[in-house]
């Protein structure tokens, strides 16, 4: 069985663990929940620095629900990164971890085994923690299904879709916000995603600032190929995104009025019904609790 977020968060906002004040106006902001990061965008020398100022955070409370990316376990500290929530005085509204450049089992199964330890030590309940990998090479495409599989703990799985990202140089592409180059990187994740069960899939970070119609654009198409959410480095990307993967009113409707009348209809042993004129059975019923976790509701 896999984790699950309590919902499908639209957005996640990025915040380097080396800028506290950046930390704390994430928390005031509309993101729906936050990325606190101890990976690329902190210096290898301020690692300490950034680790301390999350500690911080935490001990000061989280106003939304946080993620920590940690460095990947061939690569960096990544026990030095759980420390500090082996040490945070309150898990409260943290999440789990994202494991950058995710490309085998083992690296997911090392920081499975992390907060394992860390869960058993503070009394948590077992997989209160959960964990997201980011892919972001061709080998953690290739092997994204496997990845979702690697722990119970998965709970979603990302792509870093950025334009001169770690992907897109790996993968040699031309990015474009309509990219070719990443509508089989896209369409493979998200296939690989459902496959193993997963339904928390978001897209990568856009990284121009000030071309809102081009983060839409991006938005759009990672919604049409069945992503439910993104990531963002700015608070002004947010809006738009929550525009894109906001359920509209008419489909919030017609889910709760789908998710009624099959309810009536399996308490009468009915596994299809009639609802507006369709025949609907439980693959209807998973698009509308999907549509509905969205939503929030």
């Amino acid at each position: 069985m896999t984790a699950s977020p309590a919902k499908l968060y639209r957005t996640l906002l990025f915040a380097p663990g080396s800028r506290p004040e950046l930390m704390e106006k994430a928390q005031a902001g509309a993101a729906d929940a936050l990325i606190f990061d101890l990976e690329d965008s902190v210096a290898h020398n301020a690692k300490d620095e950034a680790r301390a100022n999350v500690a911080a955070a935490l001990a000061g409370g989280l106003k939304k629900p946080m993620y920590l990316r940690i460095q990947n376990p061939r690569s960096g500290d990544f026990r030095a990164d759980l420390t500090v929530l082996e040490k945070a005085p309150s898990l409260d509204n943290v999440m789990g971890i994202i494991v950058p450049k995710a490309e085998l089992e083992a690296d997911l199964r090392d920081v499975a085994d992390g907060l394992a330890a860390i869960e058993r030590a503070r009394g948590l309940a077992e997989n209160r923690l959960s964990v997201m990998p980011l892919i972001e090479t061709c080998l953690g495409l290739r092997n994204t299904y496997e990845l979702c599989k690697a722990t119970p703990r998965i709970s979603g799985v990302a792509l870093a879709s950025a334009e001169q990202g770690d992907f897109m140089v790996d993968l040699g592409g031309r990015w474009t916000p309509q990219s070719l180059a990443l509508a089989y990187p896209r369409g493979k994740m998200v296939v690989d995603a459902r496959a193993a069960g997963i339904q928390w899939i978001v897209d990568g970070v856009f990284m121009n600032l000030k071309d809102l119609d081009a983060l839409r654009t991006e938005c759009l198409l990672a919604r049409e190929l069945g992503c439910t959410g993104k990531m963002a480095i700015h608070p002004t990307q947010v809006d738009v995104m929550h525009q894109v993967f906001s359920p509209t009113a008419e489909e919030i409707e017609y889910a709760r009025g789908l998710l009624e009348a099959f309810r009536e209809g399996e308490a009468r042993g009915l596994g299809a019904v009639k609802y507006r004129g369709m025949m609907v059975d439980y693959a209807n019923v998973r698009l509308a609790e999907r549509t509905l976790s969205l939503a929030g509701c």
